[in-house]
């Protein structure tokens, strides 16, 4: 679910970046990024089960 709201949050970034404001256009970008960092960071540390 977080990577459908990630997506559609990039697509109006670009929407942004193509029509609206330079500054705004930059701001969803390091919201985004944030977002997508703490995505990443949240699923590098789950702990694998693994059995062999």
């Amino acid at each position: 679910m977080e990577f459908t709201a990630l997506f559609l949050a990039i697509a109006i970034a670009m929407l942004a970046a193509w029509r609206g404001p330079r500054q705004v256009a930059i701001g969803l970008f390091a919201l985004i990024l944030v977002a997508c960092v703490a995505t990443f960071l949240h699923h590098a540390t789950d702990r694998l089960t693994l059995s062999f």
